[in-house]
């Protein structure tokens, strides 16, 4: 949009006040924002609404509303615009909302007041760096995407680094460690935006890992869970099994060891070596 002028930057809440980090033994966890409706259609259609009502208010306006979809900084203009700071574990942390927030903006091509940056509240607390299992976190306010378990259990395609294996423990999709020791996040506000989690943030690893059957799609479909192909959620529920310690999980292990596709079958015989050790 080469006429665009001001950005406007809107966070939309999906927290959950009170809610305790769930990690069942025999699950994989998922991400809080992953067990709810896609966001994205959801959030830009919101940024549209501003939009429609804007360009009816004010002659010549124009809008184009984004949200994650795009190869723009968002976080960077969603700090600018005030509504946060960058937090060490370089989330944007809100005082009053904490981090379990979703952002999203509307280029405009009128001019509007600017806000400013706000203070960074972090100080000396470095929870967030101290708890990351797989040493994402070279320095404050530096993340190695290359070592982060969202990277790992999301848009890695191939093996997965035997060194960050064991610390991924039992996340299939996402993570959220670097949040739930967030001292700010005790401010979290629940969703409005957004509607409820369809699905549990802990799943069975035997459904997961299971044949592609249709009730897992049905129960998958519309959700960000739905982005990772299937090879992808099953390679990350087998090293699951793996770190689980459960013997039941063997005689899948054992089939899946001798699967076509190369990365499962590496996949389980790491995790069938590591039951046995």
């Amino acid at each position: 949009m080469k006429d665009a002028k001001s950005v406007l930057m809107c966070g939309f809440s999906y927290g959950e006040p009170g809610a305790e980090p769930a990690s069942k033994h025999g699950h994989g966890r998922v991400a809080r924002y992953a067990a709810r409706e896609d966001y994205h259609h959801i959030l830009r259609d919101r940024m549209n609404e501003v939009r429609d009502w804007l360009c009816a208010e004010v002659s010549g306006a124009r809008g184009l509303a984004f949200c994650d979809m795009s190869p723009i900084l968002e976080r960077s203009y969603a700090s600018a615009a005030g509504l946060g700071w960058q937090g060490k574990n370089t989330m944007l942390l809100g005082a009053d909302i904490g981090s379990y927030f979703l952002i999203a903006g509307l280029a405009l091509n009128i001019e509007l007041p600017a806000d400013g940056f706000g203070p960074d509240h972090c100080g000396t607390c470095t929870k967030c760096l101290d708890a990351c299992p797989t040493g994402a976190f070279p320095d404050s306010y530096i993340l190695d995407a290359s070592k982060c378990i969202a990277y790992f259990t999301i848009e890695s395609k191939g093996k997965i680094p035997e060194a960050f294996r064991e610390g991924i423990g039992d996340w299939v999709y996402g993570c959220d460690i670097c949040q739930e020791v967030c001292p700010w996040n005790r401010f979290e506000k629940p969703a409005r935006a957004l509607p409820s989690p369809r699905i549990k943030t802990e799943l069975p690893l035997e459904e997961l890992a299971g044949p592609a059957s249709a009730g897992l799609r049905a129960r998958l479909k519309g959700l960000p869970l739905a982005r990772a192909v299937r090879k992808r959620i099953t390679r990350n529920a087998l090293l699951a099994m793996g770190n689980s310690g459960l013997e039941r999980y063997r005689p899948i292990l054992k089939k899946y060891a001798d699967d076509a596709d190369p990365v499962l079958a590496e996949q389980a015989s790491w995790s069938l070596a590591r039951l046995s050790s």
